[in-house]
């Protein structure tokens, strides 16, 4: 069982100690185990009933639960600051559940209109066919999201920085609107894990990760994780366990692993895109910089306000004059940037969304969201950002 964390406990020592309970007696591991089985065995019915009932600590089956995984959502519980967290096999995994839990046939979703592609295809093409059907507005204007609600409306669903526009939400605003049109408020916090901000403190009521990303940070781990109050985690996640959607020992022992570096990863994610962020402005082959720690950036009062750790390491731009072809070059010409249809790896990556990310959504939408043929997705990474900037340079000169 987690152990309770004093209240001054910072959130670097919860990240490093993440995964310690797992066993506990003289010459324990120095590091947690991975419980690679299927299935955990019993000496007694009663010790069953027990687990069942929640009256005693233990497992059963891996799609159900297992230690590696209890491990990774006690901490990652820890870490947002939330009553419970879940982890699922997947980001949009835990998207589906979340949605899934707070909706059902003949409801209604209000999503921010600038989402993460896939997001959006579930929301389009998948939900509908359960019969829950999503409007997309600008989140960020209280008229509009009133506009909106109807009778049925039931979740208010937003991302913690936009992909790939880097947009900031105001998490107070949204909460507060939430309560009050009765509505669920959920955010996708992939882009900005609890390092850099604690949702679930500013009122919004579930959380969900892809873990894959930021929290793994290697390129080597599959996850998704759910946070937010007991009740509703609790029903989210048995949703998740139905379809299957669990995480297994292995991905959730290297998450762990992990959490152990976010808060250093971050800060080094954060540095770094903020030097690039900064030379790219200044680039005359660059028409624009999104990136929250410019003061160029529409929402960087509020940025500043919310994420006094950092801006993270997702920063976008558009090539001046940009189409296909000239994004195209621009990507073969970079040596040790890679294209990348992912992001948050400790090395940079480079990413264009309309081909990627984004390709399902309608071109007019798409551009309308600016979302255009010469936009470059940048996650930029730990190494040297001289590095990074000399590499950029190549392909700035192949153009």
């Amino acid at each position: 069982m987690a152990e309770e964390q004093d209240s001054r406990t910072s959130l670097d020592t919860i990240a490093v100690h993440s995964g310690d309970w797992a066993v506990k007696h003289p010459g324990r591991p120095g590091a947690m185990p991975i419980y690679q089985t299927t299935a955990f065995a019993f000496d007694n019915l009663e010790d069953v009933e027990g687990v069942h009932s929640g009256e005693l600590k233990g497992w059963m089956y891996y799609r159900v639960s297992n230690p590696n995984r209890s491990a990774f959502e006690e901490a990652f519980a820890q870490l947002e600051g939330a009553e419970m967290a879940s982890a699922t096999a997947s980001g949009m995994g835990a998207i589906f559940a979340a949605l899934i839990t707070a909706t059902g046939a003949g409801t209604h979703i209000i999503s921010d209109k600038v989402i993460y592609g896939s997001t959006y295809g579930l929301l389009t093409q998948h939900l509908p066919r359960l019969g829950i059907e999503t409007t997309f507005v600008d989140t960020s204007d209280p008229a509009a999201v009133r506009a909106a609600v109807r009778p049925n409306t039931k979740v208010l669903y937003f991302e913690s920085i936009s992909n790939p526009m880097i947009g900031i939400p105001d998490f107070a605003s949204i909460a507060n609107l939430g309560r009050e049109l009765n509505l669920t408020t959920m955010v996708d916090g992939t882009f900005a894990p609890p390092y850099l901000v604690r949702p679930c403190e500013l009122g919004i009521d579930v959380v969900m990760h892809a873990t894959t990303k930021y929290i793994g940070g290697h390129s080597d781990a599959l996850g998704g994780m759910m946070v937010g109050r007991k009740d509703f985690i609790t029903q989210a996640a048995s949703a998740a366990m139905m379809f299957g959607a669990t995480l297994s020992p292995f991905d959730a022992w290297l998450n762990v692993r992990s959490l152990k570096t976010l808060p250093l990863r971050m800060q080094a994610h954060s540095r770094n895109a903020q030097i690039v962020a900064e030379w790219l402005e200044e680039q005359a082959k660059v028409s624009k910089v999104y990136y929250p720690g410019l003061k160029s950036h529409p929402q960087h009062a509020l940025a500043v306000r919310q994420f006094p750790k950092g801006f993270g390491g997702m920063l976008s731009f558009e090539l001046k004059d940009g189409n296909h072809a000239k994004a195209s070059r621009f990507i073969n010409a970079l040596q040790h940037i890679p294209f990348m249809p992912s992001l948050a790896d400790v090395s940079t990556t480079i990413n264009y969304p309309a081909s990627t990310s984004h390709r399902f959504i309608p071109y007019e939408e798409r551009v309308a969201l600016g979302i255009t043929d010469g936009l470059l997705r940048l996650s930029v990474g730990i190494e040297d950002p001289s590095d990074i900037i000399r590499d950029l340079e190549t392909a700035f000169a192949a153009l």
